[in-house]
């Protein structure tokens, strides 16, 4: 109900006799969603009806201009701020045509069922942080309970429909966002409707899970030392990739050929720090010439992701010279 513009001036004690106030329909307990009326009926007076006042004491007062003796007001309960007790005063004018209210009628008190409690949402990943492309999945669990519920999950404001697999079950539901965008990054929440007295009454929100959806990493850079690429065998050789960014845990891998180079082949040592790594041969292998590249992997909430694998540098190994 709208907020009272401003107050009426206060009657004088004992002048005018208190309306009848009724409600219906009656009930003990009100469910959010329920539509009450609230009728005042005025006495018999001889000054003229001005209007009704309804007031509830959770801080809504409602002014009616009219000059029958009855009003009957409806609003509709949408939640505890509507319950507590109610009353009603109307007005008239006195001889010197100022308004003046009648003392008040009895209280109404109403009960109002609140909605069912909020339930909770987790992220089934190690972070809220992922990479364009990775899947989510969130688990909502509702307290326990007997009643019929069905769930809902959101981004932002809006209700998550379209790319997703919703399963649901009697106290929790699973929404698995198949493949994840840049639109993604948001605020998720969910909560459930829960069957009462054959309507359908929605929860409160979980508490927010904040998604931040980065897009994939481009292309390591690749390195080779000597500059040239032309090295001779039993020379050393340094193979060196930096990735693009050191927003998550990452890992290197070499390749010759299109074939990883395994950790420690042919006497090679490989360290890597931060978003660097380096592939050092003390000696280079005989016949070791090809085409050398290198690739990082993400580490997005346990699932490792890679980036695409960087240029290609060609490396010749000679012999050594008689």
């Amino acid at each position: 109900p709208p907020l009272l513009s401003k107050p009426f001036p206060p009657h004088p004690p004992d002048l005018l006799p208190p309306p009848t106030i009724t409600m219906t329909p009656e009930k003990m307990e009100y469910l959010i969603g329920d539509t009450v009326s609230v009728q005042c009926v005025a006495p018999v007076v001889k000054e003229k009806i001005q209007g009704f006042q309804f007031v509830g004491t959770s801080g809504w007062a409602v002014d009616v201009r009219t000059f029958r003796r009855t009003y009957v007001y409806r609003f509709n309960i949408t939640g505890p701020k509507d319950g507590g007790a109610h009353l009603c005063t109307y007005t008239v004018l006195n001889r010197a045509r100022r308004p003046v209210r009648s003392q008040e009628s009895k209280s109404i008190v109403i009960n109002v069922k609140d909605r069912p409690p909020q339930p909770a949402l987790a992220l089934k990943s190690s972070t809220n942080v992922t990479i364009e492309g990775q899947p989510l999945l969130f688990l909502c669990t509702a307290p326990a309970g007997d009643a019929e519920r069905r769930f809902h999950f959101y981004k932002g404001k809006a209700e998550v429909i379209s790319g997703a697999e919703l399963t649901l079950g009697d106290t929790e539901a699973q929404l698995r966002v198949v493949e994840t965008n840049r639109n993604h990054t948001d605020n998720f929440t969910c909560g459930y409707e829960e069957k009462t007295e054959g309507r359908w009454i929605l929860s409160y929100r979980s508490r927010a899970v904040e998604i931040l959806v980065k897009e994939a990493a481009l292309p390591p850079r690749l390195g080779v030392d000597p500059p040239t690429g032309v090295v001779s065998e039993d020379y050393p050789l340094r193979l060196t990739c930096e990735a693009s960014r050191e927003d998550f845990p990452l890992r290197f891998r070499f390749y010759r050929n299109g074939l990883e180079i395994p950790p420690g082949q042919t006497g090679s040592k490989l360290s890597s720090a931060g978003n660097f790594s380096e592939l050092f041969f003390p000696q280079s292998p005989r016949g070791f010439s090809g085409k050398f590249s290198c690739g990082v992997e993400e580490d997005a909430g346990g699932t490792w992701v890679p980036s695409p694998q960087s240029n290609g540098a060609d490396v010749t190994v000679k012999g050594r010279s008689l």
